[in-house]
């Protein structure tokens, strides 16, 4: 076969409307154009510009400067195989309603450069967003101990993220991250209060009134370098019971299981009446090493039992 048969083949599997789709898996190429119309239509009947690029949608004017926001079809096309066909229409309205006003709700009270200057890094509890529309609304953002980081701006005393199609107007991805931990590093860290064990092991919670302080867990080095404490092989036990909370605790020689199993308790306490709770979980860091759950081999794990409790000192 010939290049030239071979491309008019290819040309024609294309324009057949029931050879399956390249972008939408499960649908065949004219019900996915139709979905993707669907969505076209929804964007324009919101008074924006829509351009099909097959594998997503490019939304301009407005808000939406050059190069303009992606919208893509996973969402959709899951929740339009669940209907029948003649329900997209109003279902796509919907759901391209929901998105775009999302994606509109943080950075619009906002110039470009008001906005980098707002940003900060904000964690979002497990579960509390779908894996789903991570992907699909949150590409950018990053895991921490797998906790999702996102990035996020405060409005109206809450804070709002900013899904992928805000990130143009912040400079995109990476410009975003580094003003965002630029933010979070000039605000400085919360009042630290001191839990004791009467063993001398200590735990040192940071509070804050903004929810920022416990993305401080994403940069573990620079938070040992503020507090300018050295860190050891055995490493460091974190807890970010609360948004605004983050505990810390150097491991050494002398740290127990019971110590940590403490310390465990102690973070799932202080998020018990907080209005935005975290995750009850401690994690651990080591210089060269990734933010982890998982306490390996040779930090506390490995020392030895014995009884611990903690008392309160303020700092």
């Amino acid at each position: 076969m010939g290049k030239a048969e071979r491309l008019r083949k290819i040309r024609a599997q294309e324009q057949d409307p029931e050879a399956p789709d390249r972008f939408l898996p499960g649908f065949t190429r004219g019900s996915a154009d139709a979905l993707r119309q669907h969505c076209a239509e929804a964007i324009r009947g919101l008074g924006y510009r829509a351009w099909d690029r097959g594998s997503h949608l490019v939304i301009t004017s407005g808000p939406f400067r050059s190069p303009g926001a992606t919208l893509g079809f996973t969402t959709i096309a899951r929740e339009a195989a669940r209907v029948n066909e003649e329900e997209w229409p109003e279902l796509v309205a919907e759901i391209v309603g929901q998105l775009v006003s999302g994606a509109l709700a943080a950075p619009p009270h906002l110039g470009r450069g008001e906005l980098r200057a707002e940003l900060f890094p904000r964690f979002s509890a497990l579960g509390r967003i779908s894996e789903g529309q991570l992907q699909e609304d949150y590409s950018y953002s990053r895991r921490v101990g797998g906790l999702p980081l996102l990035l996020a701006v405060r409005h109206r005393q809450t804070s709002a993220f900013l899904a992928d199609i805000h990130l143009s107007k912040a400079g995109g991805p990476e410009a975003a991250w580094e003003a965002a931990a630029a933010n979070l590093f000039e605000a400085g860290l919360g009042a630290p209060t001191v839990y004791a064990a009467a063993s001398g092991a200590a735990m040192v919670v940071l509070e804050s009134e903004h929810p920022r302080q416990a993305a401080w867990l994403a940069y573990p080095e620079r938070l040992m370098e503020v507090l300018g404490l050295e860190v050891g092989p055995l490493g460091v036990l974190f807890c970010v019971p609360a948004h605004r909370l983050l505990g810390f605790h150097l491991v050494t020689e002398e740290t127990t299981r019971q110590d940590v199993d403490r310390m465990r308790d102690l973070a799932s306490i202080l998020g018990t009446d907080e209005v935005a709770p975290l995750s009850s979980d401690l994690f651990w860091w080591a210089p060269g090493r990734p933010v982890t759950t998982d306490v390996p081999v040779g930090a506390p794990a490995a020392v030895p039992e014995g009884p611990r409790e903690f008392d309160t000192m303020d700092g």
